[in-house]
């Protein structure tokens, strides 16, 4: 299995919500982005607080898929 943030990204869009925006609000790193970005794994905290600004449920923001 491997994790794909895909769902993040058309969230961000909706909401007209640039990803450094996203950074700042919630307080994550420009590491936390770059792995979203790259769709590796991170924190039940980081995700915690991505799912906190964006006011969303894990499943609104990412899913799980076949590994390549």
């Amino acid at each position: 299995m491997a994790v794909c943030y895909e769902r993040l990204w058309e969230l961000l869009a909706k909401k007209n919500m640039k990803k450094i925006e996203l950074q700042h609000r919630s307080g994550i790193s420009g590491n936390i982005l770059a792995k979203l970005g790259r769709n590796e794994y991170i924190s039940m905290q980081s995700v915690e607080k991505i799912c906190g600004t964006l006011n969303c449920t894990i499943d609104e923001i990412m899913k799980f898929t076949e590994s390549k």
